[in-house]
């Protein structure tokens, strides 16, 4: 459960002695095995796909690069970051309905499902409804709500077909991404055309009157890629939960299309043109906070266009200019929320090496939101339109300054027009103990600043009993974060991470209640607390044979609340204090597979939609998830049963005051894939 005071800073010596006994102590491989570690490629392919067999899995040491930690390609091995790949084959082997489904699958990743459509997704802890803390791309490309921050997992065109891997960052990454990467990023990256020509029908469905349908059409050449893609999913929601005031209703139908098109112009010039719509009904389990009087169809739109050019003046010397532009609608079925906003991006970035010891990246960010309230009903801002602006530059310097020792250090200032100039850094130092094994350290300091219509926002709730306001000068909420982390591969079977973590966080916002006016009750936002967190993550995969591999991880955080405001009152659910999976794996045959997962979730506290001073407790819960896959007709097709939460009708995993209860329900499903070449 969680500790309202604050725990007692961890001693960093002690920290580091851990981490320095777990790399002295832990067997070695024999040093003539070379390591599998890809080098990076001397032209980057865009969206370069991971190897897809059998054998890739999560935190396979043998995925090649990674891009989100520098917004280059990366060796895994050589990234001073808590980092995750979750491949397109893992997505697929855990039955995975959704991205948050599939994030399970990363150690420090807190996901709690708060309906069908919706879900609270957070590294390290502060996982809500609008989880503000992390930052979610697709392509490099953010989807972070101007008006209430955070993401609306159901609401964007995110094609789970159309996914190859999913990049994670546990810990800050300011200075790569700028505001709002504070306890990490989830990068979604889309699958390159020329692994999936031809055309691609996906079909499944399940209890609770769930199905979806996928339909996809891809062709390369040597200059031109394309992919079309399209896809239907229709739910009558998890069903289960609610309050003796109102039934939850989280049914769910969306339909979502997307393009993308590959130019290479010349040999060192790439264009890439992505666009993509989405338009959902329903999804928004209705809050008794809402009012019981008066609603509205709850609804959503997500659609995006997004240019990139990358142009290579050396193998070790390319620029990235990259334009994109948001356009999101949302009513959550509320009469007084109702809102719609655009933005407009522009992305440059440059690498290059100076030295032979140097790798240096630097480029410049910039975004403008725009927001239009003027349909709530009868208002949800005390402006009808609001704009803002953020600009961001920003430098990274990889420094191989002796054999084995890499030093990292990077700087970014971003100016925010409400919010003002914003600093953040972070420096690495990394120590490669043998070809298989290494350490590193790091501290960084990130922020996250209010989204333009929090600063405005006046919403009624309760039939106008209640007012949510907040403070206009609302100032950024702040981390300071220590990280030791170890990576290593034993007896040529046994990848482990191991990551110790800090963080100190500094103008934590709550909304709050008060007595009125504005409304009897007036929730306002502003700047009221301070937290400290600390804890351990492990994730491993042992290839125990040819046809059984074992997955495993484990999460250990504390978090320390110091604030005259409750926890709930920031609307986030406590981080569990404990919590593991472990996954087996077994390949009998080629064309036979069978998986699953089993996960043990800790205790948590959440807010309660029902009554906002009283807290909602969430008793911990299994879920285990089971997979049957048979292919055939040269792996082009397959057939697939399986079954999500198998030991449970249904449980609670988390709740918002913004949304009715809904408990996660068992569900078993069928679904078959096939491609036509």
């Amino acid at each position: 459960m969680t500790q309202h005071a604050p725990p007692r800073r961890p001693h960093l010596a002690w920290l580091a002695t851990c981490a320095t006994l777990c790399a002295v102590t832990a067997p070695r491989s024999p040093a003539a095995a070379p390591s599998q570690t890809a080098s990076q490629p001397a032209v980057k392919e865009p969206h370069a796909a991971v190897n897809n067999d059998d054998d890739v899995d999560l935190l396979d040491l043998d995925v090649p690069v990674v891009v989100t930690a520098a917004r280059h390609e990366q060796p895994i091995t050589g990234v001073p970051y808590a980092v995750s790949v979750i491949t397109a084959e893992d997505i697929r082997r855990a039955g995975a309905r959704s991205v948050p489904d599939a994030l399970r699958l990363v150690p420090g990743v807190d996901v709690a499902d708060l309906g069908y459509g919706n879900a609270a997704v957070s590294p390290r802890g502060f996982h809500g409804f609008l989880s503000r803390q992390v930052l979610v791309l697709v392509d490099g490309r953010q989807i972070f709500d101007s008006f209430f921050g955070g993401t609306l997992w159901g609401s964007w065109p995110i094609l789970l077909e159309d996914v190859d891997r999913i990049e994670v960052i546990r810990g800050p990454a300011g200075v790569t991404w700028g505001a709002n990467a504070v306890n990490g990023v989830i990068n979604i990256i889309t699958k390159d055309p020329k692994d999936q020509q031809g055309v691609t029908v996906a079909v499944g469905g399940g209890t609770q009157a769930t199905h979806r349908e996928y339909a996809g059409a891809a062709w390369a050449d040597d200059r031109f890629k394309l992919r079309l893609s399209s896809e239907y999913e229709r739910s009558r929601g998890f069903g289960d939960g609610g309050t003796f005031l109102l039934r939850p209703d989280d049914a769910y139908i969306a339909a979502r299309g997307s393009l993308h098109l590959v130019y290479k112009a010349t040999p060192v010039d790439t264009l890439t043109l992505s666009a993509g719509s989405s338009t959902v009904d329903s999804g928004f389990p209705r809050s008794v906070q809402g009012g019981l009087f008066g609603s509205r169809r709850d609804e959503s739109q997500g659609n995006f266009v997004l240019g990139r050019w990358e142009h290579t003046l050396e193998p070790d010397n390319a620029v990235e200019w990259t334009v994109y532009v948001n356009d999101s609608f949302v009513s959550p079925g509320l009469r007084a929320v109702d809102y719609r906003y655009q933005q407009y991006a522009l992305q440059v970035s440059h690498r290059f090496k100076p030295t032979d010891r140097h790798a240096v990246t630097w480029g410049f960010d910039s975004r403008g939101d725009v927001f239009d309230g003027t349909n709530a009903d009868p208002f949800m801002s005390t402006r009808e339109y609001a704009s803002s602006g953020i600009f961001g530059l920003y430098a990274e310097d990889a420094w191989q300054f002796a054999p084995r020792w890499t030093l990292n250090l990077g700087a970014r200032v971003d100016y925010d027009t409400y919010g003002g100039f914003q600093p953040s850094g972070r420096a690495a130092l990394s120590h490669e103990l043998d070809e298989r094994s290494s350490i590193y350290g790091a501290v960084a300091r990130a922020f996250q600043t209010a989204p333009v219509g929090v600063r405005f926002v006046d919403v009624p709730f309760l039939d106008g009993l209640a007012r949510a306001t907040s403070n206009q000068e609302v100032d950024a909420q702040t981390l300071i974060a220590y990280e030791l982390g170890y990576r290593t591969r034993l007896l040529e079977r046994l990848d482990a991470h191991v990551n110790l973590f800090w963080n100190e966080y500094s103008d934590l916002t709550t909304l709050s209640p008060r007595l009125g006016p504005p409304g009897l009750i007036n929730l306002y936002e502003d700047n009221r607390a301070e937290a400290g967190m600390y804890g351990a993550e492990v994730e491993t995969r042992y290839n125990i044979n040819k046809q059984w591999t074992l997955l495993a991880h484990y999460t250990y955080q504390q978090l320390g609340w110091a604030s005259s405001a409750r926890i709930q009152e920031k609307d986030m659910i406590s981080p569990p204090k404990h919590k593991f999976m472990l996954g087996p794996r077994w390949s009998p045959r080629d064309d036979l597979h069978f998986s699953g997962q089993a996960h043990w979730v800790d205790a948590v506290d959440a807010p309660n939609p029902l009554n906002p001073f009283v807290s909602r407790q969430i008793p911990p819960y299994w879920r285990v998830d089971l997979r049957a896959e048979y292919e055939f007709w040269d792996k082009r097709a397959s057939l697939a049963v399986g079954v999500r939460n198998l030991l449970d009708d249904h449980h609670p995993e988390g709740a918002t005051q913004f949304l009715n209860n809904v408990e996660s329900p068992r569900v078993i499903y069928a679904e078959m894939r096939i491609r036509f070449k």
